[in-house]
């Protein structure tokens, strides 16, 4: 009994997948065949289809288990300690002047090496 009420639940899921992908190939068809009708009122029966595809992957079990997780998220993302303005300019700050330190470190060292290598091999006079 417990294995034919999950593939009675897998089958449901299963249609309510291919529904949700029909309607939205379906959307864009009809998008494109009927470009007379205003953009206004396309893009209004669009959005609504899209509600409607994006309800019925929420009652999925994949859906529920997208929306859990944007839920923990914003849970998480309220705990953050952001950094403050002055901090993260002054974190740009030195990265950026490291960054610029270490680039002209590594072209007088390549720009050595070019010379040494053409000093030893005689490609340079």
């Amino acid at each position: 009994m417990e294995f034919r009420k999950n593939i009675n639940k897998n089958f449901i899921e299963i249609i309510k997948w291919f529904i949700s992908l029909f309607l939205l190939i379906f959307t864009i068809i009809c998008n494109y065949h009927y470009q007379n009708i205003p953009l206004f009122i396309r893009l209004i029966l669009f959005f609504l289809v899209l509600t409607l595809i994006s309800y019925i992957i929420l009652t999925t079990n994949k859906g529920k288990k997208l929306l859990f997780f944007i839920n923990e998220t914003k849970i998480e993302t309220r705990k953050v300690i952001w950094p403050t303005y002055k901090y993260t300019w002054q974190t740009t700050l030195v990265i950026t002047i490291i960054t610029i330190i270490m680039s002209i470190i590594i072209w007088i060292l390549d720009n050595f090496l070019i010379y040494l290598i053409s000093f030893l091999t005689g490609t340079r006079v």
